[in-house]
């Protein structure tokens, strides 16, 4: 059965490097290929991953809202649709990539997005895994890009405001018309010389199991700065050390929830 899972936190926790380190963990443990999902209008993690993105699908969804960009209702209609998505993938070792883009406008998107949705589904089931990297406020899952995830990573800095807004995301999580299987917590750029007891007060009472933290580290920090993706991050890098024993927890957690369900 395939892993999915969504990635989601504030802007600048660091979470879209951290969704590119999956990506990497899962193609080195030999679970691919993988699509790695950008749900983020940022769009950055192509660059995380040292590619170069596609069509994004917001542009499909506006041509396939506006009356003279759209061909018929229909069969030829949803075959257009998952004809454009397959041109809009970015090929590459081990993974693929596909691109959200911007968020909706004022025009009725609800037959296009059901297409879409539709068509992502069935594109999903051609991988071992899902990665997605979502917007704090989680616009691609509210609007149903997809119908179910195993994991939703909710991804804070030990900072108490950080904290907050996970709080608020994974508050967000409970009202979407998603099935989550499991919803956790993770502290990136963790410093356990810090304030570790007072973030760890912070964190218990949010409704969400703890993941292991990932370490801060000086080696991604400096390929950011320097625009380098995340295969070029020596294996021994701390927080490559890290995703890639979570991505171990994960499998696991999946293998163990398929088995209970009699998958």
């Amino acid at each position: 059965m395939a892993l999915s899972l969504a990635v989601a936190g504030k802007g600048g926790t660091g979470k879209t490097t951290l969704a590119a380190l999956v990506v990497r963990a899962l193609r080195e443990s030999g679970t691919t290929p993988v699509l790695a999902v950008d749900a983020d209008p940022n769009s950055s993690l192509a660059e995380a991953l040292g590619v170069e993105p596609g069509v994004p699908l917001a542009e499909i969804r506006e041509r396939g809202s506006s009356a003279e960009g759209s061909p018929p209702s229909g069969v030829g209609r949803a075959r257009a649709v998952d004809d454009d998505i397959q041109r809009a993938i970015t090929e590459a070792d081990g993974f693929d990539l596909i691109t959200m883009g911007w968020g909706e406008g004022p025009r009725c998107y609800c037959y296009v997005n059901n297409l879409l949705r539709q068509s992502l589904d069935a594109l999903a089931g051609n991988y071992r895994a899902v990665v997605l990297d979502n917007e704090a406020g989680m616009e691609h899952l509210s609007r149903r890009t997809t119908n179910n995830m195993d994991f939703l990573i909710t991804v804070a800095n030990p900072t108490l405001p950080s904290i907050r807004a996970v709080g608020r995301i994974l508050a967000i999580s409970r009202q979407l018309p998603v099935r989550i299987d499991h919803r956790a917590v993770l502290l990136n750029r963790a410093d356990p010389g810090g304030n570790a007891e007072e973030i760890d007060r912070a964190l218990a009472p949010l409704d969400a199991e703890r993941l292991p933290d990932v370490p801060e580290d000086d080696a991604v920090e400096r390929a950011g700065v320097a625009g380098a993706d995340v295969f070029t991050l020596p294996d021994a890098a701390p927080a490559v050390a890290a995703v890639r024993s979570l991505v171990e927890v994960l499998r696991r957690q999946s293998s163990a929830s398929s088995n209970a369900k009699g998958g």
